[in-house]
């Protein structure tokens, strides 16, 4: 995007010069490598403490007073002066257009239905994420016939040397992720620790999302993830290992096990009105580790 911009920007400049030009009053000698300098002083910038001063603009206004073709040379230093102020709402322009939100149409809005993996693909190649990239962050509830009430997640990956940052949530209205982007510099600490976005999804899609649930029956349940590699040791609660398709309850004596978690719990709604409907604080919370060894061997 930027070498199309940048591109297109040394057209429009080449035709700009070329058209003040041939706008001239009367020969001149050299007169063409004049109006490149004009242009050239009405850019030229000076920083006073990061803050940028059109110098050679006002050095041409206060200083210069040209006679033979004297309105082509100033619009050649009126020129530099509008491409000065370019170049200070561009990268506001570059960034608004980068982190645009994009809509992605969704496969299903039912969260048993939902091939995950493919959803992912399809928004990787519409905005081009690294095939790397990682998950940091799921959060989904859910009604206990499928319907998804929100989802979204979050994922990190690398491009031209930098992270970006992703966003993305699911509309039930519009059956669509929006996905929104932002770079994040060159840095990310936990990115070695994270989960590749596509093996999670690879997982849920395995494993099936309708056996990622509490033990008791609930109206609504709650699937998150963080997405990390850690160790787990929590005796407390019930807990399961996914291999594959196949489910198996961790034993206390199994502890610790190294692996990336998914939560599950239920909520129970009440109180429902035409607007407003309330539920509980989340129940029967159920924790499952893939990608896990026992003892961490």
């Amino acid at each position: 995007m930027s070498m199309f911009i940048n591109i297109l920007t040394s057209i429009v400049l080449i035709v700009m010069l070329v058209y003040i030009y041939k706008k001239r009053e009367e020969n001149e000698t050299n007169l063409g490598f004049k109006i490149i300098g004009y242009y050239l002083l009405g850019s030229f910038t000076f920083r006073m403490n990061e803050f940028p001063v059109p110098l050679g603009f006002l050095i041409f206004l206060f200083f210069f007073r040209p006679i033979a073709n004297r309105t082509a040379k100033h619009y050649a230093a009126y020129l530099g002066l509008a491409f000065f102020v370019l170049q200070l709402i561009m990268p506001a322009v570059q960034e608004y257009w980068y982190e645009r939100p994009r809509d992605i149409a969704a496969s299903s809005a039912n969260m048993y239905q939902v091939p995950f993996a493919k959803d992912w693909l399809t928004i990787q190649e519409q905005l081009d994420i690294d095939p790397d990239a990682r998950l940091e962050k799921f959060r989904a509830e859910y009604e206990k016939d499928g319907e998804i009430i929100w989802l979204s997640y979050d994922a990190v990956g690398q491009s031209d040397r930098e992270f970006v940052y992703y966003h993305i949530d699911f509309s039930s209205e519009t059956q669509a992720y929006t996905v929104k982007r932002r770079k994040v510099g060159p840095q990310w600490l936990q990115y070695g620790r994270s989960v590749f976005a596509s093996r999670f999804f690879e997982v849920f899609d395995e494993v099936q999302v309708r056996n990622l649930s509490p033990e008791d029956s609930f109206d609504r349940i709650l699937l998150s993830s963080d997405g990390e590699f850690t160790s787990y040791a929590i005796e407390k609660g019930k807990k399961y290992l996914i291999r594959g398709k196949e489910v198996r309850e961790l034993t206390n004596e199994e502890l610790p096990v190294e692996g990336y978690t998914i939560s599950a719990c239920g909520r129970t709604t009440y109180e429902t009105t035409s607007s407003y409907t309330r539920s509980s604080g989340c129940l029967g919370d159920v924790d499952y580790l893939f990608d896990a060894s026992p003892n961490g061997s």
